[in-house]
């Protein structure tokens, strides 16, 4: 029976024997309902003509906007998981049961200072080691009592640490990647350096670097069967045909301004210049032909293009220049990857 937990960025869920199971976070519905409920139990004060006159007028629950995610999950034993996610600007972890939607969840933690994010869990010790962003350059990695609650962060500095993953030989040892925020001389951020794996001895508070490339990035590190393994991804994608860039110009200068014209006119119309078209910029905050995984931008519609003229159709849109490796041989296991084991978290039981 092949069976394994993890977060799809929305739910929590389950693979076995050839199906995925998903479940909400209860946490996260109960949140979105309470705070509904909150704005229609208020809604008489800053509506109608009384709040108009006032100046009072709020939007109410249509207005309300949740922004939420799973940022890990970790299973203990059978169906029982823990979990971490973010909804608004409020992060915490919790214990759920996973295909049962009558047993309340066990709180563990929640914080709104700071973010918690996928790791790997010790169900002998009760141990989770995570990475816990505290503000938007900077994320430690924490160890956590997931029966008290209580968690020590064990780096600090001005680094971005993650991908913890703890040596199933000796748990004391706590493999990461971390990049070093660099900045101008007024002490504004401008860019993070390449990804580094090191290896955190907690008894002994030592920090070790493994494997740093000018070249990639390091991702996921994991040890199995005595060998570390990680992902590799290039810190520079190759560039498109200069002189097809350079052609292009024009026709961009050109896009800019009618883009520019039809946002003017939406503003003030509501109404796009495109005939039947609805509004461009209601419900889209980003460029949606972009991600960023694991702090690295991806052109997902060029890399799917790209893709599918390989043999492989269903290759999605991680680049091929993506690597599994053997990080001391620098054996390629398999290229066109971005999650090493299994996505949100793993599970140590020695």
């Amino acid at each position: 029976m092949e069976k394994f937990f993890f977060a799809d960025g929305t739910d929590i869920c389950v693979y076995s024997d050839g199906e995925v199971t998903k479940q909400h976070s209860k946490f996260i519905e109960n949140f979105k309902n309470s705070s509904i409920s909150v704005e229609r139990a208020k809604s008489w004060k800053h509506s109608g003509e009384g709040a108009q006159f006032r100046g009072d007028v709020e939007p109410g629950e249509d207005g309300l906007r949740f922004t939420s995610s799973i940022n890990g999950v970790y299973p203990v034993s059978g169906s029982e998981a823990v979990y971490s996610f973010t909804i608004n600007q409020s992060s915490g972890i919790y214990k759920a049961t996973v295909g049962d939607d009558k047993s309340p969840e066990v709180h563990i933690i929640n914080s709104v200072d700071s973010e918690f994010f996928g790791g790997c869990l010790d169900v002998k010790s009760n141990t989770l080691v995570c990475s816990v962003r505290r503000n938007d350059f900077n994320s430690d990695i924490a160890l956590f009592d997931i029966k008290s609650g209580d968690y020590k962060t064990v780096t600090d500095g001005d680094t971005l640490d993650c991908d913890p993953f703890i040596s199933p030989d000796d748990g004391n040892v706590i493999y990461f990647t971390s990049r070093g925020a660099g900045r101008d001389g007024e002490g504004n951020f401008v860019k993070y350096s390449n990804a580094s794996i090191c290896k955190l001895n907690v008894s002994a508070l030592t920090v070790d670097e493994v494997a740093s490339d000018e070249k990639y990035n390091y991702i996921k590190p994991m040890l199995f069967n005595g060998k570390l393994y990680a992902i590799t991804a290039p810190v520079k994608e190759k560039r498109g045909n200069p002189i097809i860039e350079i052609l292009l110009i024009p026709f961009r200068i050109i896009q800019a301004i009618a883009n520019f014209i039809n946002a003017f006119v939406v503003m003030f119309t509501g109404k796009s210049l495109a005939s039947g078209g609805a509004n461009p910029a209601k419900g889209r905050d980003y460029d949606s032909r972009k991600e960023y995984v694991k702090g690295n931008l991806i052109n997902y519609e060029k890399e799917l293009k790209r893709n599918k003229r390989g043999k492989d159709k269903d290759y999605g849109f991680i680049p091929s220049s993506w690597k599994l490796i053997e990080v001391e041989s620098g054996k390629v296991i398999k290229s066109g990857i971005w999650v090493c084991g299994v996505t949100g978290g793993l599970t140590i039981s020695r």
